[in-house]
């Protein structure tokens, strides 16, 4: 996925790797078929006029026609992919809850949430290198395994979530991290964006060539350009 001569962390490149071919393969809710056209969908939304006036507007929900899409994923979906891709800080519970009126899932949510964000991750770092972005991978067959976590609880999230204790670890935050809560509906999901995400961040013993201070540094500040208040 990655030249040879580039200085990129063995972990990284395997990282990846699986981790496109597990977007290849049906996941809980859809098949390899569907996460591959949402990948496909993530790309096209940054060229989506309906997407672009929206951004623009100073709401959203002032804009209204059509995406311009390349696949044959349902509306709602795509509805879905586009906004999360291009103005995910401007969700609303009410937007969700159209979205789930329009019949997807509260699992087939969080699913499609992972494939997004781990493809957003794969594709990021190809644009800051200056490479093209990676072919899609071939869909693999097969049909999606419906497996949920049992346990999951209402954290007043819009999904359930994993229960977890939240007593603070010593780097100050909880040792199940939110973000890991908020996809734990679907444990496949929760494996298929750490999968991608873990070789880039940690909260301790980093594995960069600049210290946990310089890269907590650049990551406040690359969120707080990215709109993201997390």
């Amino acid at each position: 996925m990655y030249p040879d001569e580039l200085p990129l962390r063995d972990n990284l490149r395997t990282g990846h790797a699986s981790a496109w071919r597990s977007i290849a393969e049906p996941g809980a809710f859809w098949t390899g078929t569907q996460r591959v056209a949402m990948v496909a969908e993530a790309r096209h939304a940054l060229s989506c006029d309906l997407c672009a006036r929206r951004q623009a507007a100073l709401s959203p929900f002032t804009e209204t026609g059509e995406h311009d899409s390349v696949t044959d994923l349902q509306p709602s979906i795509i509805e879905l992919i586009h906004r999360l891709r291009t103005d995910p800080g401007r969700l609303t519970r009410s937007w969700f809850d159209g979205i789930i009126g329009a019949g997807i899932s509260q699992g087939e949510y969080v699913e499609a949430v992972s494939v997004v964000t781990s493809s957003v991750i794969v594709d990021t770092l190809h644009a800051s290198l200056g490479l093209p972005l990676a072919d899609l991978p071939a869909a693999q067959s097969g049909q999606p395994n419906g497996q949920i976590d049992e346990n999951t609880v209402d954290g007043g999230a819009w999904v359930p979530i994993t229960a977890a204790s939240q007593e603070l670890t010593d780097t100050g935050m909880p040792a199940v991290p939110n973000i890991a809560r908020s996809l734990g509906l679907v444990p496949g999901a929760v494996a298929l964006f750490f999968s991608t995400f873990r070789p880039h961040y940690a909260l301790q013993d980093i594995p960069l060539a600049i210290s946990q201070a310089q890269a907590e540094f650049i990551a406040a500040r690359v969120s707080a350009l990215n709109q993201c208040f997390y």
